[in-house]
């Protein structure tokens, strides 16, 4: 009888710590590189971010897990200090010196420089997936899959903006614009000066894509690369060839890559150090970028765990087991 308790009661033991020892998931830290001026050098301490993105003209975003927005940079037209400070965003976009930001119902809130409707404009309602900030315009995505677009219309950067539904996807460069549709297929429209239309692959097949000035990105879905548009400084031309990308971000100059392994690699201009200084080591999780500087989200300290009901339970029976064995032994004693 008493060998049976034991074995119920190192069960329960068992069962406990097994239950109460799993991982919790974290959030990251925020690493920026590059050019450091105008405000760039006070980038948000913590490992609660879940997403960041580069501003054009020195500013930058990031999202806490708690949905609220962190923005620091160069301060024109409130593109920092107007940032919202309530809680509850599920993503950010940074365009030049206005962002954009998604709440939990779909809905977009829009801040900094209004120029050309880029703020002003920006729809209303609900039921929006996803944004783009581009350098005077916007999109947004509906849960349809169709397309917003607002702001100033270059080249039909907003008025050509593809219409019908299932789109996966959208990306902005400076005065175009990218989407992805359900096959795999890219949509390009807008300003074709520098290529980043014509060139626009016309495959199938891929799984992300990334707009930045007259430059695009696509991610294939065994994680190759296909660069295309301007090739300033060997943004198109230097895109890293293999596949395992699971990132990646584009400027006007250059542009990063995320391996699986987590590892950055970067390609383009080395304007002060946006190249040469990015990042060593694994496990970064995303990267924006903007001309001069970089942004990347790195994984946070592992949280001890805190035990659960079952595994302090586990606990209770470690003392009630010694307890029993240290009597039996007495017991023992005495009767010899």
């Amino acid at each position: 009888m008493a060998r049976g308790r034991a074995k119920w009661l190192f069960a329960w033991l068992a069962l406990g710590l097994c239950l109460g020892a799993g991982p919790i998931a974290q959030a990251g830290t925020i690493t920026a590189w590059g050019y450091s001026g105008d405000g760039l050098a006070n980038v948000p301490t913590g490992d609660d971010f879940t997403a960041i993105a580069a501003g054009g003209g020195n500013w930058a975003l990031a999202l806490r897990d708690s949905g609220t927005i962190a923005a620091w940079g160069y301060d024109l037209h409130g593109a920092v200090s107007n940032a919202p400070t309530s809680s509850g965003f599920t993503a950010i976009a940074a365009g030049f010196y206005h962002g954009y930001a998604l709440r939990a119902d779909g809905s977009i809130a829009a801040w900094g420089w209004d120029s050309q409707g880029q703020v002003s404009n920006t729809p209303g309602g609900t039921g929006f997936t996803a944004i783009a900030a581009g350098l005077s315009h916007g999109y947004a995505l509906r849960t349809d899959g169709s397309i917003a677009a607002w702001g100033q219309d270059v080249s039909g950067s907003v008025s050509n903006t593809p219409a019908g539904t299932g789109f996966l996807a959208v990306a902005a460069g400076y005065a175009c614009g990218f989407a992805l549709r359900a096959d795999g297929s890219i949509a390009a429209w807008g300003d074709d000066g520098l290529g980043p239309v014509s060139s626009a692959p016309t495959a199938t097949g891929f799984t992300k894509i990334s707009g930045r000035s007259y430059n695009g990105l696509a991610l294939t879905a065994n994680g190759g690369l296909v660069g295309w548009g301007w090739d300033n400084f060997g943004v198109v031309s230097g895109t890293p060839t293999g596949v395992g990308f699971s990132d990646m971000a584009v400027s006007s100059n250059h542009a990063y890559a995320l391996r699986a392994d987590g590892s950055i690699a970067a390609w383009g201009l080395d304007q002060y150090g946006s190249v040469f200084n990015t990042p060593t080591g694994t496990g970064f999780t995303a990267l924006a970028a903007e001309s001069g500087y970089g942004l990347a989200l790195g994984p946070a300290q592992p949280a001890v765990p805190e035990p659960s009901l079952l595994a302090l339970a586990g606990m209770g029976v470690v003392a009630l087991c010694g307890r029993l064995l240290h009597r039996r032994a007495v017991e023992q004693s005495a009767l010899r």
